[in-house]
């Protein structure tokens, strides 16, 4: 049986790289498929044309993914499965040349913002031209040839026939977190993180009781973020991470507890974290 998974493509991006790690972990055959945005990504999860999509969540360095924690705030049927962190190597490519001829870097925004040392550094004068992803950078120097540079990985140089310039420009630490969204529980292995976000009432100390109620049974909170509820100025929605999981009893006694004190709280996964893929 053939599992089909949605990533943010085109080929030749960080995404198509996480995709096949994730691909290469299940025990059929895989089909890829490359989607334009991450809301098709996951339309194509919930219409059933794919099983699973794979899709950023976080980078070390510039955040999180505001279109992924939207998508899991709004859809009644996508859950996290599984997580995939992957290593973020970004290279200056040409088609020929050197950097002392480079007059325009094309690449996506958040590429360019991961290398924003290097292109200070070494190329100052240079324009800095955003396009929709890092194969698109690559496909466009490769068609404009001396003079263009892009900023991918070592497969969209392949892809391309471009050459590296100058390897591993990122910032120090460059890393993403890719979610592999379905309609199903974990995938492999062992479960060992849980995934929610909440709203709290608005008066004072609501955030604090809700926080309090994982904190007094002990349970580890290892990432906390607001992000606008979309319904008025000052309405926030907040998205948690915790070691763990539901089957803990301690755990789901902090949760039940934690749901008296919030207006909402919903469960968006709990799920193994892929390593080594």
């Amino acid at each position: 049986m053939t599992v089909e998974i949605a990533y943010l493509g085109p080929v030749g991006t960080f995404s198509e790289e996480a995709a096949l790690r994730f691909a290469g972990t299940l025990s059929g055959e895989a089909k890829l498929l490359p989607c334009p945005t991450i809301e098709d990504c996951a339309e194509t999860v919930e219409d059933g044309t794919a099983s699973f999509a794979v899709v950023p969540l976080e980078n070390s360095l510039e955040g999180s993914v505001n279109i992924t924690l939207d998508l899991l705030t709004t859809s009644a049927e996508l859950r996290i499965c599984a997580e995939l962190v992957l290593a973020i190597e970004q290279n200056l490519l040409v088609a020929d040349g050197g950097l002392g001829e480079i007059k325009q870097v094309y690449s996506h925004p958040q590429a360019m913002a991961q290398c924003r040392n290097f292109l200070r550094r070494s190329l100052p004068a240079a324009e800095k031209v955003p396009v929709v992803s890092t194969s698109e950078a690559a496909s466009t120097a490769a068609k404009l040839g001396v003079g263009a540079a892009a900023i991918g990985s070592r497969r969209a140089a392949e892809l391309y026939g471009l050459k590296i310039c100058a390897a591993a420009v990122q910032d120090n630490g460059n890393q993403t977190r890719f979610v592999i969204l379905g309609r199903q529980g974990s995938l492999a292995g062992t479960p060992e993180k849980t995934s929610l976000l909440f709203a709290v009432k608005d008066g004072p100390g609501s955030l604090f009781r809700v926080l309090q109620s994982f904190a007094v049974h002990g349970v580890n909170l290892t990432k906390i973020e607001s992000r606008p509820a979309k319904r008025q100025l000052g309405d926030y929605l907040f998205f948690v991470d915790l070691a763990g999981t539901p089957e803990n009893q301690t755990i789901m006694a902090a949760l039940r507890e934690a749901s008296r004190e919030a207006v909402m709280l919903k469960l968006l996964g709990t799920y193994a974290v892929m390593k080594d893929v």
